[in-house]
């Protein structure tokens, strides 16, 4: 048997290396102007041949040659300067594109502009930076290929002022993520959390991006619900060549792997992401807590007995290297008349084990502990992700449908151990916390260049789900007097839990883009509407085991072992029975619509002068529904009209520099989760969290300036500032009503806040430190740096007149620096080595400051701030085997150093002796090694 199988994928390879040779290649192409628009129609003909074709709408156009040829090709277009571009030469294994750039026609007649492959595409790269509208910063998957980064939250902390906190949530500028916007394939993301207004990228592989670009300044065409930044995610789309690919990486965290790892019993189907029905919730339990609260004792404790008791018992294994499988296909059809067909389709696999040892404490302002506890934590994750896009395109006209689905399945098992001196208890806490996430999002997406004066007309609709559940959550913890030698159960911590969470967003947009001619320039009319309707359904059920009548309490079972103590037999009148102290307010129903328009002039004023400005209308609805502990209905129904305008001025000096302006205004609303009055403690971060339903929306007055250098292709150089104002901040904070070792938070208005920053950005080829040099031409340097500061009032709560609270913003950083070397060959390798930092970031925003005896504001619980880390990675690859395979070797967080959250006591905010350490650990050093195989397809005749 094991024989026939090596003969069959013997043959399949050697299928699939003969499709791979082929007698000629596809060149793609796409053809722009200087003001970065798409140029459809252009012919691109083949000189000394009678091969042309035509540039669909998007400027996009391929043509079949022989490898090792070198030919000249001709690019013209009705009211732009014809091109002659020479030395066009396909290369077998190569990516064989190239972007074109048409001047506008002359008055002095028709000229002929000769260029070569290497020039135009420096061109075409300096002209995609110079031009965009709006202050942006980016990267694309070239980039993205040549660092260790396996998700998209961990590509984002490369770009310019973005920084990831746990991994997954994006922090533009130092504002927190319920200030920015994610968008994917031009459609508006909903919060994929629970518990905050936040987009989480661990759930969209890195191999599925094409470029990520962020907007840091608003333009009216798009959402005016950002003020760090609009995060737009780009997937991959129509291949350039047909390619099949198939790749496998092996990840050794040194802090986990073949160590002991500890879990609850793993179910069949855990590694494929999907729990098989064992945490299910029963079937026959009362599906309401009034329903069984109203049933007799003997009924409850029927019902109780319905719970697995199989689930509690350790299993131990061993952390296996993390692993990550992907397959990718890409095919492009020419159909009649030129039309194209593109498929594209990629699955990805990937599982891991980790291990964390946690260190937490909460000490009183003397330095006496509350609590000093270590948790023993085993991460098991599983993450399948598939993208299939497909385009059809037909010279003037182009239609997509897209779509992108990720699984995500995230058990943390931890064993907690320590002391609670505020309850003078030795405490054994076991957990098994589950969280399950789903993702998809599919659109249909059209762009269309009509006759009629030449207007262009982009639609999209789209419908995205977002869903997570938690199943079975559950909690056991025994207490043990300090003095006594005997361990009990505490039933107030020993808890099951289910949840179930489906937002469901509809979206649809379309604009109308109309072209005119003032003071002999081109300029531009762009007008459009929108809408995005969400619907977000939650529900919850907690329980915990009591003693069923304490009289009659068999108390030698209060002391049994965690997975002997809810077996079935004990679930009896002189044992436990389930409580069930679900709350009204544990599930809420909520509904909201965005309904906008805008409208936008591109101008021109002069050769060097750009204008883009305009105003967008937005007209926001939420509703949402729950009820409070007396089981009366609360509803929360707002609307609000929001005018928003903007300008962005950009003064082009010369051909390589620009200065920009801008000038807008933004919101930024509430998150359904931030509004309802649900209730929950988070065990494994330690805190619990309710909503607010009096949060007003927050009001943003942006100002940028920025100065960039474009000295080559590729190369980049910019300086600018920042200034942010805001009306009713919207902050995570202490609840006045918390007690030292049970602290909860909530979402809360302040006064108001201004945010100041600075930046700068680089990006440098290494040649010019020794010109003749070949090792240095394929060495490029890059980095960037942000510095912050802000400040934050809120009304004081005596006098309720707004005092400055000498912090942050909530969420944000003083600075932020990433930097980089990377070197490419051909020949040999390609290397890159990056680095990460960021300075101390406000993670948890303490109690509110109050005037002690001699009038100085005090803390009762500071502020929560996070460590900086000094973060560095570094990757190798190699081409092989005729450049179809490529060899990587990664090492990520090379230094290792801890993740540690402290409480600030002192005066400034760096971690100095006065404060104190809140919670830490180390993630470990990962050091991966993978292979990835292309077959380049042979092109169906």
């Amino acid at each position: 048997m094991r024989k026939k199988t090596l003969f069959l994928l013997s043959f399949l390879l050697i299928a699939l290396l003969k499709l791979s040779a082929q007698s000629s290649l596809r060149l793609s192409g796409k053809v722009i102007n200087s003001r970065n628009e798409a140029v459809p129609g252009a012919t691109i003909t083949v000189d000394g041949t009678n091969r042309k074709t035509a540039a669909d709408v998007e400027g996009r156009f391929t043509l079949q040659l022989e490898p090792g040829k070198k030919y000249t090709l001709k690019i013209s277009s009705a009211g732009y300067t014809t091109k002659s571009l020479e030395d066009v030469e396909l290369k077998s294994g190569e990516d064989n594109t190239l972007s074109v750039v048409l001047e506008s026609k002359s008055e002095l007649g028709e000229v002929v502009v000769r260029s070569s492959v290497r020039k135009e595409t420096t061109s075409a790269l300096i002209n995609l930076q110079r031009n965009n509208t709006a202050v942006s910063s980016g990267i694309a998957a070239d980039l993205i290929r040549r660092t260790p980064d396996r998700t998209t939250g961990e590509v984002l902390k490369r770009v310019s002022g973005a920084s990831i906190q746990d991994n997954k949530f994006v922090i533009v500028r130092g504002l927190s993520d319920r200030y920015n916007a994610a968008f994917i394939n031009n459609s508006q993301l909903p919060s994929s959390e629970p518990d905050r207004k936040a987009f989480s990228f661990d759930v969209i592989p890195a191999n599925m991006i094409d470029n990520i670009v962020i907007n840091k300044t608003a333009t009216p065409e798009l959402t005016g619900e950002f003020a760090g930044g609009l995060i737009q995610v780009q997937t991959k789309d129509v291949p350039t060549k047909d390619f099949l690919s198939i790749g496998f990486q092996l990840g050794f965290n040194l802090n986990s792997v073949f160590r002991d790892f500890t879990s609850n019993p793993r179910t069949s189907t855990d590694w494929l992401g999907w729990d098989n029905g064992t945490r299910k919730f029963p079937s026959a339990f009362p599906a309401t807590p009034q329903e069984y609260r109203a049933l007799p004792v003997d009924d409850q404790i029927s019902k109780s007995q319905l719970m697995r008791d199989d689930v509690y018992a350790q299993a131990n294994a061993t952390a296996r290297p993390a692993q990550t499988y992907n397959l990718a296909y890409g095919s492009t059809r020419i159909l009649k008349n030129d039309a194209k067909l593109g498929f594209i389709a990629s699955v990805i696999y990937r599982n891991t084990m980790l291990k964390y040892d946690v260190q937490r404490q909460l000490l009183q302002s003397d330095a006496t502990p509350i609590f000093q506890l270590t948790d023993n934590q085993n991460r098991y994750q599983t993450n399948i992700g598939a993208l299939v896009n497909i385009t059809y395109a037909q010279k003037n006209n182009k239609i997509s449908f897209k779509n992108i689905f990720n699984r995500f399945y995230d058990d943390n098992y931890f064993v907690r151990t320590g002391l609670n001196s505020n309850r003078n208890q030795d405490i054994n806490f076991y957990s098994s916390f589950l969280n399950q996430r789903s993702f998809y999002s599919g659109q249909f997406e059209g762009d269309h260049q009509l006759k009629l004066a030449k207007m262009k007309f982009r639609w999209n609709t789209g419908y995205s789900l977002v869903t997570r559940s938690q199943p079975d959550l559950r909690t056991q913890q025994y207490v043990r007097a300090i003095g006594s030698n005997k361990f009990e159960i505490d039933p107030d911590d020993t808890r099951r839990f289910w949840s179930d969470l489906q937002d469901h967003t509809i979206t649809a947009s379309g604009a109308l883009t109309l072209p005119f001619e003032l003071f002999g320039q081109k300029q531009q009319f762009k007008g459009g509407a929108s809408t995005i309707i969400r619907f977000r359904d939650f529900q919850s059920r907690i329980f915990r085991y009591v003693e069923t009548n304490q009289s009659n309490f068999n108390q030698e079972l209060a002391s049994l072992p965690y997975d002997q103590i809810f077996k079935k037999e004990n679930i009896s009148r002189t044992g436990f029975v389930l409580d069930d102290f679900t709350n009204n307010q544990d599930k809420y129903f909520g509904i909201s619509t965005i309904n906008s328009g805008f409208a936008m002039f591109d101008n021109k004023l002069s050769e060097k002068v750009r204008l883009v400005w305009g105003a967008r209308l937005e007209f926001f609805e939420q509703y949402l529904t729950t009820k409070n502990q007396e089981a009366k209905r609360v509803d929360v129904d707002q609307e609000t009209w929001d005018f928003l305008p903007s300008v962005n001025l950009t003064w082009s000096l010369n051909t390589k520099n620009n200065l920009r302006f801008s000038a807008f205004q933004t919101v930024a609303r509430p998150e359904f989760r931030e509004i309802a009055p649900f209730a929950f403690f988070d065990y494994e971060a330690n805190y619990g969290i309710v909503g607010n339903p009096d949060l007003k929306r927050t009001k943003i007055n942006n100002f940028d300036v920025r100065y960039e250098i474009y000295p080559a292709a590729g190369e980049t150089f910019s300086v600018g500032a920042f200034y942010k104002n805001f009306k009713n901040p919207i902050e995570f904070r202490l609840d006045p009503g918390s007690n030292a070792d049970r602290r909860q938070y909530f979402y809360q208005n302040a006064t108001d806040a201004n945010t100041y920053g600075a930046e700068l950005e680089f990006r440098k080829n290494l040649d010019f430190l020794n010109k003749g040099s070949k090792v240095l031409s394929n060495m490029t340097a890059f980095g960037n740096i942000t510095y912050l500061f802000s400040d934050v009032s809120f009304p004081d709560e005596t006098s309720g007149q707004p005092i400055n609270s000498n912090r942050p913003i909530q969420g944000q950083s003083p600075y932020l620096v990433n930097a980089g070397i990377q070197y490419t060959s051909d020949k040999l390798f390609s290397a890159t080595l990056l680095y990460n930092v960021i300075g101390p970031r406000l993670a948890l925003v303490g109690s509110t400051p109050t005037k002690d005896v001699n009038g100085e504001f005090q803390q009762e619980f500071p502020d929560i701030y996070e460590r900086p880390r000094n973060l560095l990675d570094f990757q190798l690859s190699r081409k092989i085997m005729e450049r179809r395979g490529e060899l990587k070797l990664s090492v990520s967080d090379i230094f290792n150093n801890s993740i540690t959250l402290y409480e600030n006591r002192s005066s400034g905010k760096a971690f100095n002796g006065e404060d104190r350490i809140f919670s830490s650990y180390k993630p470990g050093t990962t050091i991966t090694i993978g292979f990835t195989y292309d077959f380049e397809l042979k092109k169906r005749k």
